[in-house]
């Protein structure tokens, strides 16, 4: 999610021992290599689709075995009060690192990732843009996931993490705006942590997503987040304004359109196929623009951007039995075979093995820059 700062240090601290206590019991079995099989890199879900072991972004979460045996988190999970999406525990194990990223997809698009460190060093330092702090043992951290990010262990120690992702309510939020902006001249004194202490007659209620992914976007949504984009790109000092012109074009053609089918089928299985000719179309724009160009606020290339923040999520049919009666699904619901890889979402591209970069190309590091403006600028 975008913030308005790198790094905010949340008004609570967590009892460290009682977490530590919770991660040892697990072994290393438990522990699942990262979706993006970054090396040293590993997980295990507390809550996620169904409550199986998986890394899904989308779809009802429930909570897993692995919450249900550490008493704590479920209370640290209560005791915030939000409804949480996919939320692990994190390990990166000595001298590695989490590759620079920069998160720019539907589902980070409006969500916030906080951090509770329960095992790690003052070697342990998470970047994010061209800031950088330590996140101690029991603090309570968010960063800015708009903004290119990256974390190195370089001690020989693992670090291990509490992870929890939410939209927040505005009570989350009024916390973040009472915590520390450790790199911003406030005139708000940050309040003073509360210490979250361990219960273990506290009532539990941990609230999970169960509405996380549209059937269809709605044709205003589209809208919002398409033109957002656009004129994001068109601040940037790179940008052709001739490519953002076109970007310009193929966005507001692309809304008109989706309006059109919106008012006829709404999320209706027989507009599905109208849909997807129009995503097929406006990727198919996509490509065909050149020479690309990229977002002011972050330096992710547009096309990646729009892919995995507009046309990827624009359609889900996977999702109908949540949206429609029994009577108005399909008698072999199937979900469409997506055009776009999930790592296509503005996340990361990577250049072509075994050739040179061009300076306009991608980073083969997957920090969403041109080479030029990353690696090729060393």
């Amino acid at each position: 999610m975008k913030l308005d700062t790198e790094f905010i240090k949340l008004p609570l601290r967590f009892d460290v021992e009682q977490l530590k206590r919770e991660i040892a019991q697990f072994t290393e079995d438990d522990w699942m290599p990262h979706a993006t099989g970054f090396p040293g890199n590993f997980s295990i879900p507390l809550i996620s689709l169904n409550g199986e072991y998986n890394d899904a972004l989308h779809g009802a979460m429930k909570g897993t075995p692995a919450l249900a045996r550490c008493a704590y988190i479920q209370q640290i999970m209560t005791e915030f009060g939000e409804v949480f999406s996919r939320s692990r525990l994190m390990r990166l194990e000595p001298g590695t690192d989490v590759p620079p990223h920069v998160d720019v997809n539907y589902h980070w698009h409006n969500r916030v990732r906080i951090h509770v460190p329960i095992t790690t060093t003052e070697d342990v330092l998470f970047y994010c843009n061209d800031k950088h702090v330590h996140m101690a043992p029991g603090e309570c951290w968010i960063f800015n996931s708009w903004q290119e990010h990256t974390v190195q262990n370089n001690s020989d120690r693992t670090r291990v993490h509490l992870v929890l992702d939410t939209a927040g309510s505005p009570r989350f939020w009024q916390l973040a705006e009472e915590g520390e902006w450790p790199f911003e001249n406030r005139s708000i004194e940050p309040t003073p942590p509360k210490y979250i202490a361990f219960d273990p007659d506290q009532e539990i209620n941990v609230r999970t997503e169960a509405f996380n992914a549209p059937l269809v976007l709605c044709p205003a949504e589209i809208e919002s987040l398409a033109f957002s984009l656009v004129e994001d790109a068109s601040m940037s000092a790179d940008s052709d304004p001739r490519s953002v012109e076109q970007y310009r074009w193929l966005a507001r053609n692309f809304v008109r359109a989706w309006r059109e089918v919106w008012s006829e089928h709404g999320m209706k299985p027989t507009g599905w196929p109208l849909y997807h000719a129009l995503v097929n179309q406006a990727d198919a724009g996509l490509a065909a623009i050149t020479p690309e160009i990229v977002l002011s606020s972050n330096e992710v290339e547009l096309g990646p951007a729009f892919r995995g923040l507009v046309l990827y999520s624009a359609i889900n049919e996977e999702f109908a039995p949540q949206y429609l009666d029994k009577d108005e699904l399909p008698d072999n619901l199937e979900p469409a075979i997506r055009q776009f890889k999930p790592n296509e979402g503005g996340l990361k591209k990577t250049a072509q093995a075994n050739s040179a970069p061009r300076r306009n190309d991608p980073c083969h590091c997957g920090s969403g820059k041109r080479f030029k403006h990353c690696h090729g600028s060393l």
